[in-house]
This record gives C-alpha cells, structure tokens and sequence, in this order.
C-alpha cells in the first residue's frame, strides 16, 4: 500500500501538469448547479474514473446527496464541509485539484476537483487516481497484452530460476569432485565449481528482478534507475565469471603451451572493456539521475 501510494505520487508529479490539464478538461462539460439524477448517471458512463460528487453551497454546507457509481448516499446531504472550503484556493476561472490522498473508506488513492460556479455553488469531483493515471497511459492498463506480458515474463522468469538451479547443482557437484580428486584435475574442477556458482547467481538475480518489477509487483512504474541497477549487478557476476574462467585460461596455458598465451590476452581484454563499460554506464545512469 504505501509503496503503492509512492509510486503513484511519483508518476503524479512527474506529470502533474498533464494530469492536472486532463482533469480539468474532464469536468469542463459537467452539467451546472441544476444535476439531476439522469445528467449524473450519464456523467458517471462517460467518466469511467469518477467515484463520487456532490454539491455545496457558498458556506460548505453539502446540498446534495453524495452520487457514487452504485447509486447516491441521502444521509451525506446536509453535511457540513466548510473547513474544505476554508482550506482550498480557487484559480481564476473557479478550479481547484487537490493533491492525491488515501480514501478512508476505500484505501485507494484519490484526486478530488472542485468547481465554483458563478452563483457560489461548489461541485466537488473525487476521481481514482488509478483509473486517471491508467486513461492517460501512464500506468499499465489491464488489457489483454498486459496479462499476457505477465505469463510470458512470469514463464520465462521461473525458467530463469530453474537453470540458475541446475548452474548451481552444476557447481556444487564440481566442488564435490574436486574433493575427491587430485593433482591438476583439482584445480580445474574448483574453477568450473566457482564459475557455475557464479553464473547461477548472476542469472537468479536477474530471474528475481524480471519476476519482482514485472509479475508479483507489476509496475504502475518502475523504480528510477533500477534497470541501471539490475544490468549492473548482472555485469558485474559476468564480470566475476570470467575473470575466473581468464585466470583458469592462463594457469592452463602456462602449464601446457606458453605460445598460446595470446587466447588468455584476448580473453583478459574482454573483461577490461566489459569493467569499462560498466564504468560509463555507472556514470552515465548517476549523470541522468542528478540532472532529474
């Protein structure tokens, strides 16, 4: 819930302006101070993020019942809301947005509008931040394509997982041998024991993070920078992968044929440009981070 309400306060305020505008084009055709049931009923077909509205009069006293999508609530009209109107401040042309808010009742995230007409009359607007953000593109909807992302990245997740599982069995069993062997098989099988276990971790973390960011907590938007983040970690176990297989390459070709120690040459410049990349990407992602 709150990481919920925080990741919809940053979308919001990275598109306030845009939100904002929407809203208010929204609520421009609204029916004036003379709602009946009908205009309200057809308000709430076209509007489809729209929760609640009532009417108040000069004072903040609600002249209205409260309408909701189900139906109205009669036990509100009569309510006393001046301190809603004592604290809001109306633009030029008689708007006011509110920032978003957890509804008490419903524990979802919400924007109210207000529009003062010119008889002093204020209809207030409560709308979904969710359904707001979802009809502006801005958050993932639930159509078809979403649901079918989230089987395909979930499939494909957990196969992740499952060949991280086998690496690592694979690089256990190599520690097991290298137990029960001796002289220069050893050696090797503590190298290809370390790179298998490498590797299963570089690839589970990026299995968990595909399966965290896209299938159990699918997005309303992913954290900033976390993709930096996520291919740097998986750089980095790939980084560690072969530097290790480098340095296994160099002890073989040492032992066995000094002349081919320009294959350990090429191998080991790889792994240098890789950490250069790294560098620049690190570098890079931290520049744009500062700059927002």
């Amino acid at each position: 819930g709150t990481q919920r309400m925080k990741q919809m306060m940053q979308i919001y305020r990275e598109n306030r302006e845009s939100v904002e505008g929407f809203l208010l084009s929204t609520i421009s055709d609204t029916p004036h101070h003379d709602f009946d049931d009908e205009q309200v009923k057809q308000f709430f077909k076209r509007l489809p993020c729209l929760t609640d509205m009532y009417l108040m009069d000069e004072k903040g006293e609600q002249i209205t019942p409260t309408w909701r999508r189900s139906g109205h609530d009669m036990s509100l009209k009569g309510t006393d809301r001046a301190y809603f109107i004592n604290r809001i401040q109306f633009d030029d042309k008689g708007n006011y947005i509110s920032n978003p808010y957890i509804c008490a009742n419903s524990g979802q995230p919400k924007v109210s509008v207000a529009r003062k007409y010119p008889d002093g009359k204020i209809a207030v607007f409560d709308l979904d931040l969710v359904a707001v953000l979802g009809k502006m593109h801005l958050i993932e909807s639930t159509r078809l394509i979403s649901k079918l992302s989230i089987w395909v990245y979930g499939l494909l997740g957990g196969g992740l997982v499952l060949l991280s599982l086998f690496l690592g069995g694979y690089g256990l069993l190599g520690f097991a041998k290298a137990l029960m062997s001796s002289g220069d098989e050893t050696l090797q099988y503590v190298f290809k024991s370390i790179i298998g276990i490498t590797l299963a971790i570089a690839i589970y973390d990026l299995a968990k993070t595909i399966l965290e960011q896209e299938v159990f907590y699918r997005s309303l938007t992913l954290e900033e920078g976390s993709e930096y983040k996520t291919l740097t970690k998986f750089l980095t176990s790939i980084i560690i992968a072969l530097s290790i297989e480098s340095l296994m390459v160099v002890f073989k070709v040492a032992i066995n044929d000094i002349t081919n120690m320009h294959f350990a040459f090429y191998l080991i410049s790889g792994v240098g440009i890789l950490i250069i990349s790294m560098a620049v990407l690190n570098y890079v992602s931290h520049k744009n981070k500062s700059l927002i």
